[in-house]
């Protein structure tokens, strides 16, 4: 019997199996379908992959034997003969829940330690044949030819040695590279197939710090353009037109009860309104329409002739 034929023998289990975890329904159920899946990708040469299940399983449930012979048998599947011998000897310390298992961890155990000493004995052969090559190699290797070591030495003539140069004790600024640069650079460079990469090469030039702050503060300046213009029409020029407009509202008011007075000047009360108006302001309309201004001393001059006409008229 193989390992693969040893994991197809172990049946599924049912919440019926966990009653000895007293656990809810519902982490009963979920334990026993991660078990059931890790079986399932065991049977299936998913055994890496029920391992990684498996290892959550018996951390959380470290006495459940079953958990630790199904993992034994996935470790041996992978070659880990070593691994999987703890493995057994901890699912039959543990317990199983039915004789079969208690069997099948058993034979898993023998199985185990035979292909665990087999591994050994082959890897222990494999280092025995391998040792003498080894010595060999070294062996060639630490002896030199002469041919060698002088055709080594007639080019190491020709070798020159590196120049040092006096390292400055004040490195340079280091400086980006411009746009017309790099372009050129990769102008130069060639790809794999001898072709010249394309000139629509989109290069992201990242921003020095006097950059980002130059362009904080435009942006600060045109935030507080932008403010300014906003406050100086809404308080300035907002303000100054509804005022001008309410102005040119009252002028027409004023001039409109100018012309019903002027059109009653027979009445004595509009007229005595109308020679108020004129008095106080100067203005008064004639009979083509036009408002005619008037001054107080036009008035008095108006006022001493017309006493003086009357005193003539006396005598």
């Amino acid at each position: 019997m193989d390992w693969k034929t040893a994991g197809q023998t172990i049946p599924e289990i049912t919440t019926r199996d966990l009653v000895v975890f007293r656990l809810p329904p519902e982490e009963a159920e979920q334990l026993a379908h991660q078990y059931n899946r890790a079986l399932y990708n065991m049977n299936n040469d998913g055994a890496d992959v029920a391992i990684i299940s498996l290892k959550k399983i018996i951390t959380d449930h470290p006495d459940w034997g079953d958990a630790s012979l199904v993992f034994g048998i996935c470790v041996a599947q992978c070659g880990e003969y070593h691994r999987s011998l703890s493995c057994f000897e901890h699912a039959l310390t543990c317990g199983l829940h039915s004789q079969s298992m208690t069997e099948l961890a058993q034979f898993c155990l023998a199985q185990a330690k035979e292909d665990t000493e087999k591994a050994q004995a082959e890897a222990e052969q494999a280092a025995e044949e391998e040792s003498p090559l080894k010595a060999l190699s070294a062996a060639i290797t630490r002896q030199e030819s002469p041919m060698i070591a002088e055709s080594e030495h007639r080019e190491r003539i020709h070798v020159q040695a590196p120049i040092l140069i006096k390292a400055p004790k004040k490195p340079r600024k280091r400086r980006i590279a411009t746009e017309k640069e790099i372009r050129d650079a990769l102008a130069q460079s060639t790809s794999s197939n001898g072709e010249i990469p394309d000139e629509e090469i989109m290069v992201d030039f990242p921003k020095t710090p006097a950059e980002k702050m130059r362009m904080t503060v435009i942006g600060i300046v045109i935030v507080a353009i932008l403010i300014g213009l906003f406050c100086l029409i809404r308080f300035v020029i907002v303000p100054a037109v509804s005022k001008a407009s309410e102005k040119s509202k009252a002028a027409e008011k004023v001039e409109f009860l100018v012309d019903r007075l002027s059109a009653n000047q027979n009445d004595p009360e509009c007229a005595t309104i109308l020679s108020e108006y004129q008095a106080k302001y100067g203005e008064a309309k004639t009979d083509n329409g036009d408002v005619a201004t008037t001054t107080p001393a036009d008035s008095e001059t108006e006022g001493s002739e017309a006493s003086g006409s009357e005193d003539a008229g006396e005598t």
